[in-house]
């Protein structure tokens, strides 16, 4: 693509672990940005994790290395190629994680050495252990690596101003760009409606793995059908290592209808103009907003550890933060009422999180 801006175009290399579907699309169109060369280097994701890859014709260049997410910041092979290709870039995004602390001690060393190219990442509000709160060299590690970069973007603008107050990043480095996901090719295939009254249909999204709690959702829909027979439908959309779970559940109960992994908005549109309400017990990110894009309310249990995107849902108003009385839940389903209200009220958040204002604020960041 030939970019024809005034302004000065900016070459990025986007360190991407995990190339799920999600990141192929927005990242695609940032590309397509007029003040933008993207390239990006990618591993070969979450292994058995469910992730699905989009294979297209991406307006960035992409380098493959064969290294799963587990590996990646240790990697050698990684290390190499990203020496390679440093110096040809103006800015390079390495993923603020833990697991990719000794890459990002590389990145420091090559810049070093090449004092054109800037870093910069694109994060939660700190580091995270894989289980149980955030210790003191969670943040001792996240105030190191925020430091050393000359940018830090932040997945929401809620997460940003409390990193700033927490005084873990200093102010003029920090930017925030609501992580999202390709709203316009929802767009493509879809115009928001109200659901149908009847079968009310409740939809799960996302990987089939043990934080997305799918046993809870199974158990509450079985609760559903026995008190009201048909009434009640539930699709799943999603694959991964609990499966089983679903597949030896359909056995018993016909009103539960599993797609697998569906990556395509043409697919998607049909079965969320179905769906009443999205319904995700476990650990919440970005289906939140594909929840949103399409209009449809959102429901999860309250946890320490949902993804930011957890700040756009407004309990009560476009969704659902559970804690304890679920009943709620079903009490909703019977209200036609609030449906339609949560429904127009989620199409409304939707706005502001669309993928065309999500590489303004990128871009804005890197000017």
């Amino acid at each position: 693509m030939i970019k024809t801006n005034s302004k000065p175009v900016h070459k990025i290399l986007w360190l991407a672990p995990v190339f799920n579907h999600y990141k192929a699309r927005f990242l695609n169109h940032l590309s397509n940005d007029q003040n933008v060369e993207l390239t990006v280097l990618s591993g070969s994701g979450r292994e058995g994790s469910g992730d699905e890859e989009l294979e297209g014709d991406w307006g960035f260049q992409t380098v493959r290395v064969e290294v799963p997410k587990s590996k990646f910041g240790w990697s050698r092979e990684v290390r190499q190629s990203l020496k390679s290709n440093f110096k040809n870039f103006d800015w390079v995004l390495v993923p603020a994680e833990k697991k990719n602390l000794l890459l990002f001690i590389y990145a420091i060393y090559l810049r070093q050495k090449h004092k054109g190219t800037k870093l910069f990442s694109y994060n939660h509000q700190f580091t995270k252990p894989k289980k149980g709160n955030v210790k003191r060299i969670d943040l001792l590690i996240t105030k190191f690596i925020f430091r050393n970069l000359d940018r830090v973007i932040f997945y929401t603008e809620d997460i940003c101003k409390k990193a700033i107050q927490s005084k873990l990043v200093a102010p003029e480095k920090a930017y925030w760009a609501n992580n999202t996901i390709d709203t316009l090719e929802v767009e493509k295939f879809y115009d928001f409606i109200l659901p149908p009254k009847e079968p009310i249909t409740i939809v799960f999204i996302g990987r089939l793995i043990a934080i997305k709690r799918i046993e809870d959702l199974i158990l509450f829909f079985a609760d559903l059908c026995r008190k009201h027979e048909d009434k009640f439908v539930l699709e799943i959309i999603g694959d991964g290592p609990q499966n089983q779970i679903v597949k030896s559940t359909q056995k018993t109960n016909s009103n539960i209808i599993w797609h697998g992994t569906l990556v395509d908005e043409e697919k998607i549109a049909p079965i969320m103009s179905r769906a009443s309400l999205v319904f995700v017990p476990g650990l919440a990110g970005l289906s939140i907003n594909h929840a949103f894009a399409y209009g449809r309310p959102y429901a999860t249990f309250s946890a320490d550890r949902h993804g930011p995107e957890i700040s756009y849902l407004k309990d009560g108003e476009n969704g659902f933060i559970i804690e304890n009385n679920i009943k709620i839940i079903e009490e909703f389903l019977n209200n036609p009422k609030k449906i339609e209200d949560f429904c127009k009220s989620a199409y409304e958040a939707s706005k502001a999180l669309s993928v065309n204002r999500w590489i303004e604020q990128i871009v804005v960041a890197l000017d």
